[in-house]
Parts: C-alpha cells; structure tokens; sequence
C-alpha cells in the first residue's frame, strides 16, 4: 500500500557509503545538492553529480551509496509524463533556471515548514522539469564551456579561448559541440544573448545601449539589427508592445 503522504511532495536525504537497495510504488526524480551519488538500476552504473537529476521509475529495483555529507533533493512524483525525455532516457542535465530554483527550495525546506508553500514549490518544479528538452547529458568536456559562456554572456568569446577551456583542438571542440547542442558555438552565444536582451528588454526599463553593452554588444546599432532579425521587432518596439499590454484598462 503507498503511503500517501510521500507521494507528491519534496524532501532532502541523505545516503550512507554502505550499498542499499530498494523499491518503491512511485516514481522519484532525485536531484544532488552538493556531491553525487552512485546508483545501479539493473545493469546499469550511474554516477549523479549536482547539475544533473535522475528520474527512478517506481517499481524498479535500485541501490545507491553515496558520502554522508552529501546531500540530495527527492522529489516523489506519482506521474512523470510531465517530462519532456525520451522514456529510454531517465539522466538528464538540469538547466541553470532550474538549478536556480532547487538552491531556493533547499533553503526553504531546511529553515521551515509550510505545507502551501512546499506543495506550490513542488508544482512549480515540474514545471521546470518539464520545460528541459534535452534528451542527453552533456559531454564532460562542454560543461565548463557552457558555464563560461552563460556567466559571462559580455565577453568576447572565440572559438579558440573556448576549446582551450574544454582542453581540446578547434576543430575536435565544434564537432563535439555541434554533436552535442546541435549548432555552432557562435550560434549559441547569439541565442544566449538574445534571450538574455529579451529578458532586460522585458522586465526592466535598463536603458537599450546598456541592454547592448551587457549582452556583448559595443555596436548599438548592430545589436538592434541582431534583435530585430532574431524577434521580428525592434527592441524599442517590443517594450512598449509589452508595456501596453501590461497598462490596466479601464471601463
């Protein structure tokens, strides 16, 4: 019989070094807060490491260990068709709105409890789940890179400064990164960029050639003919759209 009460909800665990094996009649998303985890599922050995979450299908039998410093976020969720991933597919790379989001919950789970607020923060965080389409890990070697360039979408990336990061030759950095993000790493920057603009461009009123100067672009000029080309819309534009849109009516 399934316990109820931990269907549905979030919670933090902690796991021993010593192997232990269970199963359950739920399925799990486990997400580490700091450190990683060791799982056999069947024939498969799966390392989970922060920045990553693994979905347990409820019913299958697995074990774990793991340091006990380590700590985890569990999320026990009664359907998982919610997720945008391939039903082979059950480890995933988060993304940073999500990693973003599971660092608030884990401070909001530890210092109190509220019910409301923990059943609107576990609803909130299958949104987020279910919004990740990618359908594999990234290569080890990409992941500095990734983060480089989401923490410093100003700087002057090239394709040299980044493929020393990932400690390889150009040539073998666009071929894996195209394998692995599905386009070049110039491609990526700009959408970085433009999604970066949009956000600035939509919720603050930061004055355009700032918008520009944060996104990596000294050329005002040539950041407006960016935008416009990647939304159909001049910046200017788009802003006041949204500002009207936003304005109460009155009757």
């Amino acid at each position: 019989m399934k316990n109820v009460e931990l269907i549905n909800n979030l919670f933090i665990r902690t796991y021993d070094s010593q192997l232990n094996g269970h199963t359950h009649g739920y399925h799990q998303v486990l997400i580490p807060l700091m450190g990683d985890i060791n799982m056999i599922i069947g024939a498969q050995n799966i390392k989970v490491s922060y920045g990553e979450a693994l979905v347990i299908k409820k019913g299958i039998y697995h074990q774990f260990h793991a340091r006990e410093d380590f700590r985890f976020l569990v999320a026990n969720i009664e359907n998982i068709d919610f997720l945008q991933l391939p039903l082979s597919e059950i480890h995933f790379a988060m993304d940073e709105k999500s990693l973003l989001y599971i660092a608030f919950i884990e401070k909001q789970l530890i210092s109190a409890h509220n019910q409301k607020i923990e059943g609107m923060m576990f609803e909130l965080l299958k949104e987020l789940l279910g919004t990740i389409k990618m359908s594999k890990r990234l290569d080890t070697r990409l992941t500095a890179v990734i983060h480089t360039l989401k923490n410093n979408i100003a700087t002057n990336h090239t394709v040299k400064s980044l493929a020393e990061i990932a400690c390889l030759s150009e040539s073998q950095f666009k071929v894996l990164f195209k394998k692995h993000l599905g386009c070049t790493p110039n491609a990526y920057i700009t959408d970085l960029r433009m999604q970066a603009a949009l956000g600035l461009i939509l919720n603050t009123d930061t004055p355009i050639a700032i918008v520009a100067e944060r996104c990596g672009y000294d050329n005002v000029s040539a950041f407006i003919r960016r935008f416009s080309s990647f939304y159909h819309q001049t910046p200017h534009k788009l802003r006041c759209n949204n500002q009207n849109m936003k304005q109460p009516t009155i009757s």
